[in-house]
């Protein structure tokens, strides 16, 4: 699944990973907030696990002049 998010310091407020899966950022820069209160920023190349499937969740703001394109890569379980 891929995502263009438009610029303009746009976020998400606080939602769920709705599977664990891999972020690839692409282009552009996100700043994420998880439950610990702990705030990153990351770009281009950079690769994040989501896995916050239930509980708080974490947020997301774009702080990109140009859009942020991410790829999720949904990570299958091992049976």
């Amino acid at each position: 699944l891929f995502l263009r998010e438009t610029p303009g310091g746009s976020a998400q407020g606080w939602h769920l990973a709705p599977r664990k899966q891999y972020v690839v950022l692409l282009s552009g820069l996100v700043e994420v907030e998880v439950s610990s209160g702990e705030v990153r920023a990351f770009g281009a190349g950079d690769v994040l696990l989501a896995e916050d499937t239930h509980g708080k969740g974490h947020g997301t703001s774009c702080l990109s002049e140009g859009p942020r394109k991410s790829l999720f890569i949904s990570v299958r379980e091992a049976v």
